[in-house]
């Protein structure tokens, strides 16, 4: 069986999920999101978003545009997560939406929850805020999961981060409480076995750590031996870094993902060891 505790303490239970599919587009990182959630019993099939619609017997249809919704194809095309979840709804699956904090609109040092936080989509991440709008007109039981910045090694997210540290493009806003919030495949991987089963509903997010922006910048350009990122106000910094860049790292988004972890589904991991495994250190 596996439990987990609503937002009220309540215990849900539902029967250990046997089965998976994932829907994300091809390549390494759903290979290896796949295999984590295989070695922790789970079977796992795949699709890539833009395939015909079609889910077989299982647990749970799992969509996940692209481990960096910035990236090309990073999110889906109108229609499609509605098709999915309705495919989800005829095998008698559940839906989960993998969707993106990167959604919220600047908080500062105040903490963002999936229930309450102002979005404010960027032009080029309109379509998951869109998709995520689609699951309400689906007949799909779902779940909508906001990830944290999914931050592994050979990901665009890593690289980004690393090219602009090294091209000293990637500046130091001035002043501190600015948060990045993280998250590694490893914890999504045993968050979606936990939660897919559950009786959870709505929106939750799924963070492993808020990492403090200042000193993520500086302990990733000491992992990388580069000169530390120099301090420019907020507006110099987003210049430098551009549109993209500036979207991933620099909008502060103070999401601890405390409501999910309190299910017991979520265990906290530190942000430093997240960032040390992603840059090779």
């Amino acid at each position: 069986m596996v439990s987990v505790r609503d937002g009220e303490g309540s215990t849900l239970m539902r029967q250990m999920p046997t089965a998976f599919h994932l829907i994300e587009s091809a390549g390494p990182e759903r290979d290896q999101l796949a295999a984590l959630i295989q070695a922790e019993g789970v079977t796992v099939t795949v699709s890539a978003p833009a395939d015909t619609p079609e889910v077989p017997a299982c647990d749970a249809a799992v969509f996940l545009a692209n481990e960096d919704p910035l990236a090309p194809n990073g999110v889906p095309s109108p229609g499609q997560v509605g098709a999915w979840a309705n495919a989800a709804a005829s095998a008698g699956a559940r839906f989960v939406l993998c969707s993106t904090v990167l959604l919220y609109a600047d908080g500062g040092e105040a903490e963002l929850m999936a229930n309450d936080p102002e979005l404010d989509a960027a032009p080029q991440l309109q379509g998951l805020a869109d998709a995520e709008l689609e699951l309400f007109g689906s007949s799909a039981e779902f779940l909508l999961l906001r990830l944290g910045v999914i931050l592994e090694a050979g990901g665009t997210t890593a690289e980004s981060l690393r090219s602009g540290l090294a091209a000293g493009t990637l500046l130091n806003p001035d002043g501190d409480g600015r948060f990045v919030p993280l998250l590694d495949r490893a914890t999504l991987a045993h968050a979606l076995v936990s939660v897919a089963p559950s009786d959870l509903h709505g929106g939750w997010d799924l963070v492993a750590s808020d990492a403090p922006l200042t000193e993520l910048l500086h302990t990733a350009a000491t992992l990388l031996s580069v000169p530390q990122p120099a301090a420019t106000p907020l507006e110099g910094a987003i210049a430098s870094a551009g549109a993209t860049n500036a979207l991933r790292w620099l909008v502060s988004r103070r999401v601890t993902g405390r409501d999910l972890r309190e299910t017991g589904a979520v265990s906290p991991r530190d942000w430093n060891l997240i960032l040390a495994s992603a840059l090779g250190a």
